[in-house]
């Protein structure tokens, strides 16, 4: 189920299917910045990320000793919301666990999405809420893609334009591990102008990683007409940037509670790196809201 949302001068197309924002458009311009999810190329739009983010190692992860299939970036972006609120310019959708979730991840909660369009931004906003008994471990972040058309007109803009801090990851896009079994790991990520990467047909593989993140937002500028999308990441530990393999159609900016898995992990959830922890009755709030 698509729902619409509207303003003056934008229209945004949410789907009940992993609360995902579909589209998200300047009415005058009739631009629509984010990708149309073609399946030959990649079928998500800017899926929601739960519960946890990036790469799965061999599908499957190991808690209180038992095996659960979890992959990449988990379920919550293949699954049906419920839609719990709606007006002209908002709309909420909740996830919460059942026997498809209960066999990937065995804990209950209550996934809630919210969209509030404004003037010139969608506030976009995720909350986790443990429902359960026990206290559980989880990642959440979102995966926005923006459609380009010249690459070479783009670039990635962190606020404070200072030097970034990666976070080192295999080929794979499993983290990797220092000379010293050490990981996590992080360098210098080495940047021509600081706070400033640069669009090209390479690509970043399956993705760059950054942490120590000094920026509020993080944003897609187009050289040629100067305008800039920016998604919020105050807060965030990590943010992740990528791109689709081939001729560029997308650059994602990923907003990030978590990280991938380490690539010589054992596959046990409790040391995953990045969780977070979250205690019985409590909530975890997440804000990566798009602005113009």
């Amino acid at each position: 189920m698509l729902v619409t949302l509207h303003n003056h001068n934008l229209e945004v197309s949410i789907n009940s299917k992993g609360a995902e924002i579909n589209s998200f458009k300047n009415k005058i311009t009739g631009r629509d910045i984010i990708w149309n999810g073609n399946p030959e190329i990649w079928k998500f739009h800017a899926p929601v990320l739960f519960p946890h983010c990036g790469k799965t190692k061999d599908g499957y992860v190991i808690i209180d000793g038992m095996q659960y299939p979890l992959k990449s970036n988990g379920f919550a972006r293949d699954l049906e919301f419920s839609l719990v609120e709606q007006t002209e310019n908002s709309v909420k959708f909740e996830l919460t666990e059942n026997e498809y979730t209960l066999a990937r991840f065995p804990y209950r909660f209550r996934l809630s999405v919210k969209y509030v369009l404004s003037d010139n931004k969608l506030e976009f906003t995720t909350t986790v809420k443990n429902t359960g008994a026990e206290p559980f471990l989880f990642s959440a972040g979102s995966h926005s893609a923006f459609a380009i058309d010249n690459v070479e007109n783009y670039q990635i803009e962190f606020e404070s334009k200072t030097p970034l801090t990666g976070v080192v990851c295999c080929e794979n896009g499993l983290l990797a591990a220092a000379s010293n079994g050490t990981c996590p790991f992080t360098k210098p990520y080495g940047e021509k102008e600081p706070g400033i990467i640069p669009i090209t047909a390479a690509g970043f593989g399956n993705g760059h990683l950054f942490t120590d993140i000094k920026s509020d937002w993080v944003g897609l500028r187009n050289k040629k007409d100067g305008s800039l999308i920016k998604v919020n990441t105050k807060d965030y530990p990590y943010v992740m940037i990528w791109q689709n393999a081939g001729e560029p159609n997308f650059v994602c900016i990923e907003p990030w509670f978590g990280m991938p898995d380490a690539d010589n992990t054992d596959h046990q959830w409790l040391k995953k790196p990045g969780l977070v922890k979250l205690d019985v009755g409590k909530k975890f709030c997440t804000d990566q809201s798009i602005s113009f």
